[in-house]
Formats: C-alpha cells, sequence, structure tokens
C-alpha cells in the first residue's frame, strides 16, 4: 500500500482526531524531559504521519487508559497486548512489539525456580492490570504483589520484598542496560503487542494504519527503531 494511497485510506467519515494513550513503561512508552517518547510511541507517531492522521498523544494510568478506550468512539491505546479476551473488544492494529515475559529476580538472589509450578510457591509482583497480571493469575499464582508501576515492583524485588517479579524481556533488557543488579530466572509467555482501537474507529484508518506498520517491519524501520532503544529480543 502506498503513502497516497494510504492517505486516502484515512479519510472515511469518523472523528477527525484520534486520540492515543499509552503509560509510563520504558522503552514502549515514557517521559523524558517533558516528552513522551519510546519505541512504541516513535512507531506510532511514524505511522500518524504518513497516513495523515490528526491525533494527540498522552501517557496516562493504564486502568484510565483502558477505560477511555473502551469508551471513547475516537481512542486507542497502547503498546497493548494481544489476548484472546480483549480480541473482540478492540479494533487492532499489530505487532508494536513481540516480546516475552520472563520471571525476574534479584542478581545471586536464591528465588530460582526452574519450571512454573515451581514459582507459584513463591511470592511474585506484578504491575497491576497489565499482561503480566493477567497471565498470572490465569495460570493459578496466588502470591501475586500487585503494584502501581513496574519501577515500584523492582523496588520491592531489590528490597527483598517479593521473591521474583513478572516483567517482558525488553523491559528487563532495559533495566539491565541501566546496571539493575537483576538476573532472568524463567521464560513464563511469548506475547504480542499492538494499538487497540475503539470499535467505532473506521475500519479505514485501522488499515492504513496496518498497511504502514507492515511495511515498518518488512523495510527493517520497526528494528531500527527498537535498536534505538537498546531493545533486543527473547
Amino acid at each position: 500500500m502506498s503513502a497516497a494511497s494510504a492517505q486516502s485510506a484515512a479519510a472515511p467519515d469518523g472523528p477527525k482526531t484520534l486520540t492515543f494513550l499509552t503509560e509510563e513503561y520504558p522503552p514502549f512508552g515514557f517521559t523524558k524531559n517533558g516528552v513522551v517518547t519510546g519505541s512504541s510511541v516513535d512507531q506510532i507517531r511514524a505511522i500518524l504521519a504518513e497516513i495523515h492522521q490528526d491525533y494527540t498523544l498522552d501517557i496516562v494510568p493504564w486502568a484510565r487508559a483502558f477505560a477511555t478506550a473502551k469508551a471513547d468512539p475516537a481512542t486507542c491505546i497502547f503498546t497493548t497486548a494481544f489476548l484472546p479476551e480483549r480480541a473482540a473488544q478492540f479494533k487492532w492494529v499489530l505487532p508494536l512489539d513481540v516480546d516475552a515475559l520472563l520471571l525476574v529476580g534479584r542478581s545471586g538472589g536464591t528465588a530460582l525456580p526452574r519450571s512454573i509450578e515451581a514459582a507459584k510457591a513463591f511470592t511474585i509482583a506484578v504491575y497491576n492490570g497489565d499482561i503480566g497480571e493477567r497471565i498470572a493469575l490465569a495460570m493459578g499464582f496466588q502470591h501475586l504483589d500487585s503494584a502501581p508501576s513496574v519501577e515500584l515492583s523492582i523496588k520491592k524485588l531489590l528490597a527483598g520484598r517479593v521473591d521474583l517479579v513478572l516483567i517482558t524481556g525488553k523491559t528487563f533488557n532495559e533495566l539491565r542496560s541501566q546496571d539493575q543488579p537483576l538476573e532472568e530466572v524463567l521464560k513464563v509467555e511469548s506475547t504480542r503487542s499492538g494499538i487497540a482501537c475503539n470499535p467505532s474507529v473506521p475500519d479505514e484508518r485501522i488499515a492504513a494504519m496496518q498497511a504502514v506498520l507492515d511495511r515498518m517491519i518488512a523495510d527493517g524501520t520497526q528494528a531500527e527503531i527498537e535498536q534505538r532503544y537498546r531493545i533486543s529480543g527473547n
């Protein structure tokens, strides 16, 4: 799909301006020097520039972002994990990110489960409302410590208040690049995340965004953006 056709596809009936909401979750979306940036944010801005879509973009708590996207016909959220129970709730543009969920411990720590079942005996920090918490609950984890941010979960881990933390592999790599004393213990699940839009967003706009994202993946633009934020795959 050419940029010209993407542009024409992005102008059907519907709201002229779309709202894109994300959360403070490095390296995908975060605030630096007062500016919202991150690997997913850069992809969103590139996509919307190419299809000439007017938009606003902001960081808010995840629960508020999710509720707004479900209620507001002109709102999309990212980087949103694609889960079976969410499939019909939104219109999707995928993938902004392919990753893994990891159980991570303190460097030199003694919490070293080698299976999912063994890990259930430990206290595990999760980010409230995040894909990690949802998957952990679905898998039957009972000793969960739910925190309002990834940063707080990491602080609890390093202070010895929890045994392990459940985070994405790319977030783990970002934390390790900051010399955080963390080590991977166990891979829990593979994940795929993208843009989740209210069902009222016109199909033509979804198709236009997907066409540009597909090209960005094919020509290496997505990989270049990820490298910019020192993300490596798992």
